[in-house]
Formats: structure tokens, sequence, C-alpha cells
């Protein structure tokens, strides 16, 4: 697999850590939707830190089992054990497990691949019959919302949709899973979309986005996409205790694989 970040960048686990923090939530309310409960079989692709799998690990209790798999399990591994399963694995390579999930996840993994209807199609081998699929990707429609407007903002995501343009990441994949999961088989499709609004604090600023544009500045700055004054100004905006934005819409989408 390729991704536009760096897995091994220093402060990958925060930036993790700060995306659960947004989006768990949302994620732990659609397994409450579809029933989620103890004994189910459930894989989570793409898991990172496990935030997702321990609390399906306590959902599923000792008679259920979790996969968690994901290319770099450095941070899963230490949560092996009981239910949970860590396993080391390029999803675009190698097939997952089939007909063995009642619940089959993954998040902000798929708009990184280059061909992310084939894990689609994967995922949805691996539900058993009546077994639930759940999708979650960003969608860059609503990052452009900000108050007071901002010349600098908009430079900045300009110069990430300029960066994305020679990597495999889709900024607008979200837009795309409801398709791809009907294409895949599933049926009874359901659909959530959220833009998490980001308010700047003159002490913590925005790490979701600074960490974000912290990471791919330097290739912006070598491409001659921003100057340094441009990341300075989007910087401070996002210190100044008056901005407020909206991030990429998230796009939940699930669907249940065929009795």
């Amino acid at each position: 697999m390729s991704y536009i970040l760096d897995p091994a960048w220093a402060d990958e686990r925060d930036r993790l850590e700060s995306l659960s923090a947004f989006y768990d939530q949302g994620t732990t309310e659609i397994c409450d939707r579809l029933g989620l409960g103890a004994g189910w079989r459930c894989l989570d692709v793409g898991a990172g830190t496990g935030s997702i799998v321990r609390m399906l690990a306590e959902r599923v209790g000792p008679e259920g089992e979790v996969l968690a798999v994901d290319a770099d399990t450095r941070f899963l591994e230490p949560l092996a054990g009981g239910p949970l399963t860590v396993r080391a694995m390029d999803v675009t390579a190698e097939p997952l497990p089939e007909g063995r999930f009642d619940f089959v996840h993954a998040r902000l993994i798929l708009e990184h691949l280059h061909r992310p209807a084939d894990v689609v199609r994967s995922m949805a081998a691996a539900a058993k019959p009546g077994g639930w699929v759940v999708v979650e990707d960003l969608d860059w429609s609503t990052v452009l919302t900000i108050d007071p407007p901002s010349e600098a903002h908009e430079r900045v995501v300009a110069a990430c949709h300029k960066l994305y343009a020679g990597s495999a990441y889709d900024a607008w994949y979200g837009r795309k899973v409801p398709r791809q999961l009907r294409e895949a088989g599933l049926t009874d499709i359901g659909i959530q979309a959220v833009a998490m609004p980001a308010q700047a604090d003159t002490e913590r600023g925005q790490p979701d986005w600074e960490m974000w544009i912290g990471q791919l500045a330097p290739r912006m700055l070598a491409q001659g996409l921003l100057t340094q004054a441009d990341l300075d100004a989007f910087n401070r905006q996002w210190h100044d205790g008056e901005t407020v934005g909206f991030g990429p819409l998230m796009v939940s989408a699930w669907g249940r694989r065929p009795a």
C-alpha cells in the first residue's frame, strides 16, 4: 500500500488519536444501530491505534471475536488478547478471511488506496450471509467553509489538492462509498454524513488541521505549492480564538451481505 502520509512520522500516534476523538462516537452509534453485541465476530480493517477494536472487544465479550488488521501493527500489538487478535496485513495484496464476520469495518483507510473498490469487495466477501459492512471515509467538499474568511486557509487547501493529484489519495472518496457498497452486492444500504466543527483555540490551536498540514508541508514547500508565510498565516488563524470552520465531510455507509 502507498499513503500520502508517512506512518513513521514522529507524531503519527497523536494524529491518529486526535482523529479517534473526533470520530469514534459516530462509529459507536452505527454499531448501536446495527445491534452489535455479545458473541459477534468482528473485523476492523486499518485499525490504527485500536480505539475501535477496544470498543468492539468490550461489546462482543469473551464469546465473540475481534480481528484487527493493519499494515503497521505497532500500536495494536499491546492490545492483543482475549477476543482480540492482531494481524499485520496489506489488504491491497491479500484477501481477507471469507464468510466469517458479522461486522466488517474500515475507517479512513480506503481513501488512501489506488483501488479501494477491490478492498470493498474483499470486505463484503469477509462478511457472513446477513453480516454488515461499514465503510467510513472523508469527502473534502466542506473544508472551505470557514469564518471569518481566510485567504491563507484557501491557499493551503488548494495546495493540498494539488499535492493529492500526484498520489493515490482521493479527497472526494467519501461520496463514492455508498455506490461501491451496492456494487459489491450489499443490500439495505444506510448513509450518514457529518462535517465536524473546528474551532480555533489560543493555546491548542486546531490539532487535526495542523498535524495533517504539518506532515504535508515539507512537500508542499519543496514543490512551490505554498510559501512559509502561507503556512504561518494558516497556523495563526487556528490560534486566534475566533476562527470557526468545518473539517471534511465524514461519510459513513453500511450494507448487509444478502443471506
